[in-house]
């Protein structure tokens, strides 16, 4: 009989719409240092499996590169590990911020971080859609 229940638990969540769909994230990146902003918007599909770019701005003072990936998909939440790195002048690459983001379908979610050394402050919106 558990095992009866067990199925039906994972009959159901497979045939929630967070099992089902091909999934969208929306970023918006925004990064403030010494007075200077940095912004990044971007709207990908995400592949299970895939690390897929989110955002790729060079200019002359370097790199700005973010990363997602899909880890787990579950019936009322969707998990990514985001990566966002910036290379600098010397080519040399450092991490501004790899959070892991749980959120549910429409719901927001947002990372704030603040690097006192640096004199910056980094800010990571995602919202997770199904298409």
């Amino acid at each position: 009989m558990n095992e009866w229940k067990k199925g039906l638990v994972l009959f159901s969540a497979m045939l929630s719409p967070l099992a089902m769909a091909d999934w969208q994230v929306d970023v918006n990146f925004e990064m403030e240092r010494s007075g200077k902003q940095h912004r990044a918007q971007t709207s990908v599909s995400l592949v299970p499996g895939e690390e897929t770019i989110l955002f790729d701005n060079g200019d002359m003072s370097g790199a700005l590169v973010g990363k997602a990936e899909l880890l787990e998909v579950t019936a009322d939440e969707v998990k990514i590990s985001l990566l966002v790195q910036e290379q600098g002048q010397n080519g040399e690459w450092r991490t501004i911020m790899a959070p892991v983001v749980s959120a549910g379908l429409n719901t927001p979610a947002s990372v704030n971080q603040t690097n006192a050394l640096l004199d910056e402050t980094a800010s990571l919106k995602v919202e997770i859609t199904s298409v």
